[in-house]
């Protein structure tokens, strides 16, 4: 047993046993998981607010080499988040994101870009004051380089298809079938120039942010596996005008 010290994000909360709860996170580390205490009263209390998705915090813990459920000595918030939990629209975000992570970072390897990319991301969101409806759809944009998935747009021209499977626009129609169709691949050439800075001036209705959030998953569905049923997808949908 080692004792090691991290900075991680909360992944997800998901019940144990009668007595303890499994808090994943990924930290600069790594993909770890922690077995803790369920408890009563203002503790009970303190632990929901701790582990809240994408909560950042720094971790001393106690790592054992051949378990895959670790135990923390002491755990704070490391970037105290001011405004995502108290805002409906950012909570969701945030529980969106965080099950996309939990499903997205399976093998559990340790990757700084990575890390450094999320968290710098979840305090950008947190220190945002309006127009962040399409930080959704910049985030997963922008990560899918760092999961090697970034679709290759040297090829688009007007009328051609975007291949989800290979991830080239391509004149010709795969025989796979997985593509989009030129409309949705034209679509999907605008969003690659989106970042969190001029995101706000991209306007979308609901309908047509739904729409690329969708093409954005099917991609991911194809290359990652199990990301087609994300739960917190439909209530996010709900959001913004």
């Amino acid at each position: 047993m080692m004792l090691k010290s991290c900075k991680a994000i909360v992944l997800r909360v998901v019940n144990y046993n009668d007595t303890s709860n499994i808090v994943d996170v990924y930290s600069d580390i790594g993909r770890l998981s922690f077995a803790v205490k369920k408890s009563g009263g203002r503790t009970k209390g303190k632990m929901r607010t701790l582990f809240r998705p994408l909560s950042q915090l720094d971790i001393v813990a106690f790592i054992r080499p051949n378990s895959s459920i670790h135990s923390i000595r002491e755990a704070t918030p490391s970037m105290p988040q001011l405004t995502i939990p108290y805002n409906p629209y950012k909570q969701a975000l945030a529980f969106f994101l965080a099950e996309f992570l939990a499903h997205a970072m399976q093998d559990g390897s340790e990757d700084r870009l990575l890390f450094d990319y999320v968290s710098q991301s979840i305090s950008w969101l947190d220190n945002c004051n309006k127009g962040f409806a399409n930080f959704h759809l910049v985030f997963l944009l922008r990560i899918s380089r760092l999961f090697g998935l970034r679709p290759d747009t040297s090829g688009y021209l007007p009328g051609t298809v975007f291949d989800l499977q290979n991830a080239v626009f391509t004149s010709s129609l795969p025989a796979h079938g997985l593509y989009l169709n030129p409309q949705d691949t034209t679509a999907l050439r605008q969003l690659m120039r989106m970042n969190y800075d001029n995101m706000r001036l991209f306007k979308m209705n609901r309908e047509e942010r739904n729409r690329c959030l969708d093409t954005i998953l099917r991609y991911y569905s194809i290359h990652i596996a199990d990301m087609s049923h994300l739960k917190s997808v439909e209530v996010l949908k709900e959001l913004f005008l």
